[in-house]
């Protein structure tokens, strides 16, 4: 293989000399025109009679500027290249040739000398059989500088084809990594765009979070206040036991009040219930709080060991969200959660309502097709947390149609030991 890429530079060297040269004064096309111009000058050598003057001063000239020529051509650089081309790379193309050398050149150089010797005596055999026998040479001469052309002209296509294949390499090469770097800038604002929307979320659940304990607890509680001191400044025992009476559901009330806060904000244990009951009694909660009629409908033959519990609460915090929405946006009568799995083998999980519906900032494919306010922080949420399970979501809703949020993950275990 290095002999054979030795050679093939050998090859583009001679090809690019070869490109270079004045061929019409140093080739071999011009050596052989030069000696068809000599045989058509004297074309009758042979059916003239032994001992006639053949050597006329033209015939003499052409002969001495065609020795002149050889010995030019046998001192060039471009014999030495023809010298250089592998032509038994070409056999299965061209056949065996051998390389021109300086040998076979001074070998016409001495034929020329007895042909002109001959010429200038008279000796028309000799003359004859001398001038056949440099125009064999000639021709084989020649056939070899065509095979030499053909082979650099092939050499040059090989390269030619050579440098498009590179050129598309390096274009393709290119185009991946423009697309890479796309893609990354792409994630990266991605991931800027969801840490704001996180923090926007983070900030407007603590806002939310204050204002349920300042309209409820804390009034509810000032309430209580003054009614104990209605208790410590009444000095009738029967006034006292009714406001006493009183009280004690008013505790009960801030203590459930206070209870439904914290499990909204405290995850489920996984360790001590299964995710498809933590959904149950999600949607139960959420219809005792809201008036909404919310059901789960959930496969019981649905099996998710294989889930680790941080990723039972991704699932978990995506159907409280989408339920949250709907408490919030939807003004709907029913809800419902579905779970079970899907048609190519993949869990489904589908929370919708009957409410007025909405714009969708998302495409079919999941892919954020709308600007970001702070209305739609909820579903770039969920939507990182499905990109979280290795899944995707999905929304489909028409404004007056209702709205349905389709969250889908494998059912298999991942292979990553982290699952």
């Amino acid at each position: 293989m290095r002999l054979v890429g030795k050679k093939l530079w050998l090859v583009l060297l001679a090809a690019l000399f070869l490109s270079c040269v004045d061929y019409d004064k140093l080739n071999i096309q011009s050596l052989v025109k030069q000696w068809t111009e000599i045989t058509d000058f004297s074309p009758d050598i042979v059916s003239v009679a032994s001992g006639a003057d053949l050597a006329s001063p033209d015939l003499i000239s052409l002969i001495d500027a065609f020795s002149l020529s050889l010995e030019r051509f046998q001192d060039s650089d471009l014999l030495r290249t023809y010298g250089t081309i592998p032509f038994s790379l070409t056999e299965r193309s061209f056949g065996p040739f051998i390389p021109i050398t300086i040998q076979e050149v001074t070998v016409i150089s001495d034929l020329v000398s007895v042909f002109r010797s001959s010429i200038v005596l008279g000796d028309t055999d000799r003359a004859q059989a001398t001038s056949a026998e440099i125009s064999n040479l000639l021709i084989g001469l020649l056939i070899i500088d065509g095979e030499a052309q053909r082979y650099i002209s092939s050499s040059y296509l090989q390269l030619f084809i050579t440098l498009i294949i590179f050129i598309l390499i390096i274009a393709l090469l290119v185009l991946f990594l423009n697309r890479s770097l796309t893609r990354t800038l792409k994630r990266e604002a991605d991931t800027m765009i969801f840490s704001h929307s996180y923090m926007l979320a983070q900030d407007e659940e603590r806002a939310r979070i204050s204002r349920e304990l300042h309209d409820t607890v804390i009034q509810d509680m000032r309430y209580l206040l003054l009614e104990t001191e209605k208790i410590g400044n009444t000095g009738e025992k029967n006034k006292r036991e009714e406001l006493t009476a009183q009280t004690v559901p008013m505790m009960a009330d801030i203590i459930r009040k206070t209870r439904d806060i914290c499990s909204e904000l405290i995850p489920p244990d996984f360790r001590f219930s299964e995710l498809p009951d933590a959904l149950r009694q999600l949607c139960l909660g959420f219809g005792k709080k809201t008036g909404i009629d919310c059901r789960a409908e959930i496969d019981s033959n649905l099996r998710l060991d294989f889930i680790a519990m941080e990723k039972r609460l991704q699932i978990y915090r995506i159907v409280q969200e989408a339920l949250s929405n709907i408490e919030k946006h939807s003004g709907a009568k029913e809800a419902i959660v579905t779970m079970r799995l899907g048609q190519n083998g993949a869990v489904f999980i589908g929370i919708g309502d009957d409410g007025k519906g909405f714009i969708s900032p998302l495409d079919n494919n999941g892919q954020i097709i709308s600007g970001i306010d702070r209305s739609h922080i909820g579903i770039i949420s969920m939507k990182e947390r499905a990109a979280i399970l290795g899944g995707r979501l999905k929304i489909i809703t028409e404004p007056g149609e209702g709205a349905l949020v389709c969250l889908e993950f494998p059912s298999t275990p991942p292979t990553n030991p982290a699952l």
